[in-house]
């Protein structure tokens, strides 16, 4: 979805929720908070406030009705009680499967944002009190995984294109994929071909997010410069190098854009789709479907936000610089390259490879000496 909705989506939204989550809305937005990070959260208040009414917790009809006093007094069975709730209920885009903790986690995340605001963060009258003080999602746990961080690590390392295999998988996806497609099925892949093989090549060689390259706009592209303007989380702007050895995809796809499109303003979309005469902005869904569809015929099933990962251990891989590793993909603290640490680092395997070929020759050793009867 283009950021350009999210302010519709949410000023739509706003007058259907109590006054005390607008409250909290115009607040984040002072920070700011991304939109679409907010649309999100007032969904889950949303969400919330309609298991309240459901659950019988309180009595009134609407979300917008439901009083503060429903919020402070909720008791920790309740709370509890809505956690549940969300663990068995269905997902939406997968009825037969019930939403994943991860999702579920964020919910949580998203309520206690609010409950913080509500007990330490506002000011509603000129006492400089909060709403009230009784925090009882400070005593809720969410238990979001049940494996180890090896193995976390070891089913990502499988989803990513590191040590040069993001050029391969590009090659392959420009010059042998279509061959093994029916006829119309290759025809529909080579008319989006350049513009799929630049959005692929851009992901893998700056790091930036899906939703930020669907927001692009053909000004925030320089070719001579290897950059790419983008808007970053919380709103802000940033200038992000791109990897030269994505530019023939890039240059395809623009040459293309021009022959089929003709001029557009600099302001117009960066990466379209075109039914007939009209083009729009290419949808974050397509994107993802398309990446998903050519990574498993790949043979190494991924999503696009695992090409951020692919760099982001690419570059720790190279430079060992967390802030290196944090500036290109735009984080504003090194706390989250970790992850990449994690990812780049094979000691355990040359520990293991080691300890292999020390039993090898002890076993050479052994079996190269006279045994006595």
């Amino acid at each position: 979805m283009s950021t350009q909705n999210y302010p519709k989506l949410i000023h739509a939204m706003l007058p259907s929720l109590p006054d005390y989550i607008q409250d909290y809305y115009h607040s984040q937005k002072a920070i700011p908070i991304a939109d679409s990070t907010l649309y999100q959260y007032l969904h889950f208040y949303q969400e919330f406030l309609d298991w309240l009414i459901a659950s019988g917790v309180t009595s009134v009809s609407s979300p917008q009705s439901v009083p503060l006093e429903t919020l402070e007094h909720l008791s920790l069975r309740d709370a509890q009680a809505f956690m549940a709730y969300l663990l068995e209920r269905p997902s939406k885009t997968h009825p037969n499967k019930r939403m994943t903790r991860r999702s579920v986690a964020l919910r949580l995340v998203g309520i206690k944002a609010l409950y913080r605001f509500l007990t330490e963060e506002s000011e509603p009258h000129e006492d400089g009190e909060p709403y009230f003080y009784r925090n009882v999602w400070n005593k809720v746990k969410l238990k979001t995984h049940a494996e180890t961080t090896a193995y976390r690590n070891h089913k990502l390392q499988e989803m990513l294109f590191v040590d040069g295999e993001d050029a391969k998988f590009l090659h392959w996806l420009d010059q042998v994929y279509a061959h093994q497609l029916p006829s119309k099925q290759r025809a529909y892949f080579e008319a989006a071909k350049h513009r799929n093989l630049a959005i692929i090549a851009l992901l893998f060689g700056s790091g930036v997010r899906v939703s930020e390259l669907v927001n692009m706009n053909l000004e925030d592209l320089n070719m001579d410069r290897h950059t790419v303007q983008v808007v970053r989380k919380g709103n802000f702007q940033d200038r992000v190098n791109f990897a030269d050895w994505i530019d023939p995809y890039l240059t395809a796809y623009l040459q293309q854009r021009a022959a089929i499109i003709g001029y557009q303003k600099p302001t117009s979309p960066l990466f379209v789709t075109q039914v007939g005469q009209t083009v729009k902005r290419i949808r974050q869904n397509t994107i993802e479907a398309f990446f998903k569809r050519y990574t498993t015929a790949y043979g190494r099933p991924s999503t696009p936000h695992k090409a951020r990962h692919t760099l982001g251990t690419n570059i720790y891989t190279v430079t060992k610089d967390v802030q290196q590793v944090a500036d290109q993909l735009g984080q504003t603290t090194t706390s989250a390259t970790d992850l990449y640490i994690n990812l780049s680092d094979k000691r355990g395997k040359a520990a293991l490879r080691e300890v292999s070929e020390t039993a090898a020759k002890a076993l050479d050793r052994h079996t190269q000496q006279p045994h006595e009867n």
